[in-house]
């Protein structure tokens, strides 16, 4: 568990982090929106981000930031994911790119943790 928990915590904070750009594309989309929903739109926004704040906060006492940040760069390719579901017209280079990145976030955290690895079974053999 604790292998996977920086990508857990911060792949929560992402999601935390698409609900609320969907809100706002859904606020934003409809112009015929009351007062009061619109109100209430912007509170659960301000709500939704208040507690990706606090997920962040969380991601960032208990792991290494070297970890966390590069794993928030996932967002741009789910991000790209439910634009294609609100009809919005994908391009190859967006989805090579948003390939790119995940390959670049999962060799990143893959690095990482076999030179930990590495370094451990140093350790056990002095």
């Amino acid at each position: 568990m604790e292998r996977f928990g920086p990508l857990l915590v911060v792949f929560f904070a992402i999601l935390l982090n698409i609900i609320g750009a969907v809100l706002l594309k859904t606020m934003a989309s409809r112009p015929d929106l009351s007062l009061w929903l619109l109100i209430g739109g912007v509170v659960l926004v301000a709500a939704v981000n208040i507690l990706r704040f606090l997920v962040w906060g969380l991601a960032h006492k208990k792991y290494p930031l070297s970890k966390t940040y590069p794993l928030s760069s996932l967002f741009f390719p789910m991000i790209l994911i439910v634009s294609y579901f609100y009809g919005e017209e994908i391009r190859s280079g967006q989805i090579l790119g948003g390939a790119i990145v995940t390959i670049g976030v999962f060799w990143i955290a893959w690095i990482r943790e076999v030179e930990s690895d590495v370094e451990a079974g140093s350790a056990e053999k002095q």
